[in-house]
């Protein structure tokens, strides 16, 4: 009987202190059926070994990204920045995304993958978002997934209640990335890359509560299953349009 594929999932530095929260992401890919393998600041270093272990890859929440990352001075509000996990989390989601892995990025998660693949973000969403909802502190607001796309076809088309722990967003999609679903200030809550294999990001959090009932279930599941085909030696490639082609790995967005 095979064992249990294994997923990498990136965090930050232990002492931040966000064991509790990162304890949360370990039972849910558990849950899932995965062998979870967290990887903190230092462990790109040994990339290909991590590559040759992993049969996908998450990325976890964290602090905000550092907008010079993106080409854009900081604003006033971002205030909590981590260099040692950008620096990794770009080389990992650059490397990951070159290699074809299923991937999954939650809340900074999903930032980071935009930003590797050459995107942008809004940086304070209360003070660049005109009517903005609020999106921090755990609230909840609805989402309106886009018909049509992977999301859709796990979480099912049209509106939807998820939690919110972010001030931050993606601007502007990175190659190969299209929006898949959005609050109703027009936020972008999940964006992905079409084709093969799965390549999604959310900006809420389904490893925590308060999300519509089954949906964080049916993402965890609908990634593991692109896992255990990554596992089996399923699809390895991710189509993009023409001329649009991954980043190299450390390359520059």
């Amino acid at each position: 009987m095979p064992g249990k594929p294994v997923v990498g999932i990136s965090f930050g530095s232990v002492e931040l202190g966000y064991a509790e929260k990162e304890e949360k992401y370990l039972r849910s890919l558990e849950a899932a059926g995965a062998e979870p393998l967290p990887v903190r600041p230092g462990g790109e270093r040994d990339l290909a070994g991590l590559l040759g272990r992993v049969s996908g890859w998450v990325f976890s929440g964290g602090d905000d990204l550092a907008p010079e990352l993106y080409g854009e001075e900081p604003v006033p509000e971002v205030t909590e920045v981590h260099p040692p996990r950008d620096r990794m989390d770009m080389i990992l989601a650059r490397a990951v995304l070159a290699e074809g892995l299923p991937v999954l990025g939650i809340c900074l998660g999903a930032q980071t993958l935009n930003v590797a693949a050459g995107g942008s973000l809004v940086q304070d969403i209360p003070t660049m978002v005109k009517g903005a909802l609020a999106h921090r502190g755990g609230t909840l607001h609805p989402v309106a997934v886009e018909p049509g796309t992977r999301l859709a076809s796990v979480l099912g088309a049209g509106t939807m209640t998820v939690n919110s722990y972010h001030h931050q967003c993606v601007k502007r999609p990175g190659r190969g990335f299209v929006v898949t679903a959005r609050s109703p200030d027009g936020v972008v809550e999940a964006i992905e890359r079409p084709g093969e294999p799965f390549v999604v990001g959310v900006q809420w959090h389904p490893e925590r509560e308060g999300c519509a009932p089954g949906s964080s279930d049916r993402l965890f599941a609908a990634f593991l299953a692109a896992v255990r085909a990554r596992a089996a030696g399923g699809p390895a490639a991710n189509p993009l349009p023409a001329g649009r082609n991954p980043l190299p790995v450390g390359g520059a967005p």
